[in-house]
């Protein structure tokens, strides 16, 4: 059960609602545990994924699920700040330095035993 005040909302519409209760832990079919957390930096949505089925582009990395449409669909490399379309292809475009930092201090509790920046 998750309390409401733990729960964020990341979207509505009249449809849907999108909440946010923090870490999702599941175990994929090889029986990988499977760590899943979103979070907001600069209006943009970064869903963090360890033991994702696809390692591409690093693993850990992030995946963009919300905020601005130029970024929802993009991966980024948790290392070298780069953003990959969803096959994988690089894109010549990189996160802003202060909000991959920002991005990094929030996820680095959340994976201890993992240093961030990763090394490329």
């Amino acid at each position: 059960m998750v309390r409401m005040d733990e729960a964020v909302i990341v979207e509505a519409s009249e449809d849907s609602v999108a909440v946010c209760c923090g870490v999702c832990l599941w175990t994929n079919a090889a029986g990988l545990l499977h760590l899943e957390e979103d979070y907001r930096v600069a209006g943009e949505v970064w869903r963090v994924r360890k033991n994702d089925p696809d390692p591409l582009p690093s693993n850990p990395h992030a995946h963009c699920i919300g905020g601005s449409s130029r970024f929802i669909g993009c991966k980024l490399h948790l290392g070298t700040r780069q953003l990959f379309t969803s096959k994988n292809k690089p894109l010549d475009r990189f996160l802003n330095e202060d909000q991959f930092g920002r991005l990094i201090e929030l996820i680095r509790p959340k994976f201890p035993g993992i240093e961030f920046p990763l090394l490329v």
